[in-house]
């Protein structure tokens, strides 16, 4: 089995949903570790790194041609679930930072080093047991229960938030106003 199915082996084992197994996410994955093709599991590292370093570390290692127009595809597709996971952590600084930069947890790299191990198997269980999975995480929001609020809103509270936020024309808040006093009469 190569470097990339066996990510993707790990990102199923832990409960990745499944778009969070493509070959994107497993190389994420295996960039943030450092795993090369032929690097062993036990010398994975959580060094920080960049999502430029993450497209060079790919396109070197693994044969790919992600260009650096493909930052956001890796953002939201791998390394945004990976932080909501926990299996990922940045360092703290503003987004649009050129410094700003994520490693892989210490319990995830304690587990990535044992996988293909004799102590795998005892390690993922304590992993499990210790975080909750994505696929969990998004199924208790779609369960989430809704209260029913009713907010009384003034004319002016609802024209400031009118100009402000949708900067409409004139006409165009003529419109809205005339449409707010039918829905409120």
């Amino acid at each position: 089995m190569n470097r990339i199915e066996e990510a993707r082996q790990i990102l199923e084992l832990i409960g990745m949903p499944k778009a969070q197994q493509s070959d994107l996410c497993c190389l994420v994955l295996l960039s943030m570790a450092n795993i090369k093709p032929y690097t062993p599991w036990y010398e994975s590292k959580n060094e920080w790194i960049g999502i430029h370093d993450i497209i060079q570390f790919c396109n070197t290692n693994y044969g790919t041609t992600y260009r650096e127009n493909t930052r956001e595809a890796f953002r939201k597709n791998a390394l945004h679930e990976f932080r909501t996971a926990a299996l990922i952590e940045d360092n703290g600084l503003s987004t649009n930072s050129p410094n700003y930069k994520y490693r892989v947890t210490e319990e995830v790299l304690y587990l990535l080093r044992t996988f293909n191990s004799a102590c795998w198997n005892i390690t993922l269980n304590r992993f499990l047991n210790n975080y909750e999975k994505l696929v969990d995480i998004y199924t208790s929001k779609k369960e989430m229960t809704m209260m029913p609020i009713r907010i009384e809103l003034t004319l002016n509270f609802l024209l400031v938030n009118i100009m402000n936020y949708r900067r409409l024309s004139l006409k165009n808040l003529l419109q809205d106003l005339h449409l707010m006093q039918n829905v409120y009469t």
